[in-house]
């Protein structure tokens, strides 16, 4: 190839490098010394190009090495950020427990059921009645299922009701028939039984009570207690007469317990003047 051959392809590769040289002379040792630049300065590019790509990738991987000291400490340094990122972006699974449907079933009491309950010569017969089976928080933040008897009339409410209170998260600490104590109010209401039918006669009078028509609730009894002066019903409520406490199962003005039972009519206790009967829930304001 001729000298000026051997330029005008120097200057074509130069120029697909980026590099701009002028050639003054087509003399042998110039066109030499060109092509010995060119050599030189491709090389360096290469060098430039290679060690920056080395470079980058020791930044982004271990696994890389690199051919100078200066770039041998960032892989370190790379791989100690790469951690911390992952450590702060990685994130652990969660488990989510649904909770367990509310239940219910509806059956009609024997006598025999109601054997402490009820008695010949009370205002309603056993057919006139409803056994409830609902399902309940407890205290212990699980779900128990407790049995009521209420009026066959009522069933339909009082199922709404307690499905409203489980929804709500509201605590029950137990919910049996009455005869697991003999019918005896008083026991019944020690143990804050939550209960409904017992035909048994108004506290502190000779007419029947409303519980003995199966209209009528009482909730959580120890921490909603029955306060008439002097008297409180259990003994051991005295402890909850303070309503601005916040005790588990306690029933407060507006909550979610007196709402549920306001929206089928039902009236609190724990609004009458005369005196408060914190646990008490009827249809009749009795």
């Amino acid at each position: 190839m001729s000298r000026f051959g051997l330029t005008v392809a120097a200057l074509v590769l130069l120029l697909g490098t980026g590099t701009f040289f002028v050639v003054l002379s087509l003399g042998g040792e110039e066109v030499a010394a060109d092509e010995a630049a060119l050599d030189t300065s491709a090389a360096a590019e290469t060098s430039t190009s290679s060690t920056s790509t080395t470079s980058s990738a020791v930044t982004t991987t271990t696994s890389s090495t690199t051919t100078t000291l200066a770039s041998t400490t960032a892989p370190t340094s790379s791989t100690t950020t790469s951690v911390a990122s992952t450590t702060s972006t990685s994130t652990a699974p969660t488990t989510t427990i649904a909770m367990p449907p509310f239940s219910s079933s509806v059956s009609t009491p024997t006598a025999d059921q109601l054997h402490a309950s009820w008695e010949p010569g009370c205002p309603v017969a056993p057919e006139d009645l409803r056994l409830l089976t609902l399902s309940h928080w407890n205290y212990a933040g699980g779900v128990s299922s407790g049995q009521i008897v209420v009026a066959a009339g009522l069933a339909a409410d009082v199922i709404d009701i307690f499905a409203d209170l489980y929804e709500a998260g509201f605590p029950i600490e137990r919910m049996e028939l009455v005869e697991q104590y003999g019918g005896d109010d008083n026991a019944s209401m020690a143990a804050n039984n939550t209960s409904a039918f017992n035909c048994r006669l108004v506290t502190g009078g000779s007419s029947y009570s409303e519980h003995s028509y199966g209209r009528a609730i009482d909730i959580n009894p120890l921490v909603n207690p029955y306060v008439k002066g002097s008297t409180i019903l259990p003994p051991a409520g005295a402890a909850y007469t303070d309503r601005s406490l916040d005790a588990p199962g306690m029933i407060h003005a507006g909550d979610e317990v007196v709402q549920a039972f306001a929206a089928r009519g039902w009236i609190w206790g724990g609004t009458w003047s005369s005196l408060k009967d914190y646990q008490h829930f009827s249809t009749t304001g009795k």
